[in-house]
């Protein structure tokens, strides 16, 4: 796996959860497995752009729902619940679903989120 791969692999819940368009664009940036000088600098420069962007609920929403994905199988009916009200619940100033996604991949060992930058 090519570095930045493993890079991006790191920040792909992060800038989900605030830019669906900066998704899409740093995602088309890593289709064909072709890399250059050009794209590392331009997939630098949309992280930049989003570590700088407000918080986006609809775009936070859809995020963690993503990262729900890795519980569904494991997760008791109750840990299922209690994601979803704290999704319902979420404001741009009040986040339960981030430190509870953080804590169930604690729970159930998943690497792959562990090392994401969403949860920084």
């Amino acid at each position: 796996m090519h570095v930045l791969q493993k890079e991006w692999a790191q920040w792909k819940y992060f800038v989900m959860a605030r830019s669906q368009k900066e998704y899409l664009a740093i995602r088309q940036l890593f289709s064909g497995n072709h890399w250059s000088e050009e794209k590392r600098e331009q997939f630098y420069l949309h992280l930049n752009i989003v570590k700088k962007m407000p918080i986006d609920l609809k775009a936070q929403r859809n995020a963690y729902e993503h990262v729900w994905g890795y519980f569904k199988k494991v997760a008791a009916p109750e840990e299922k619940q209690q994601f979803f009200i704290f999704l319902n619940q979420m404001t741009e100033i009040e986040d339960n679903a981030l430190p509870y996604l953080k804590a169930l991949a604690k729970k159930y060992q998943v690497d792959y989120l562990l090392t994401s930058h969403l949860f920084d």
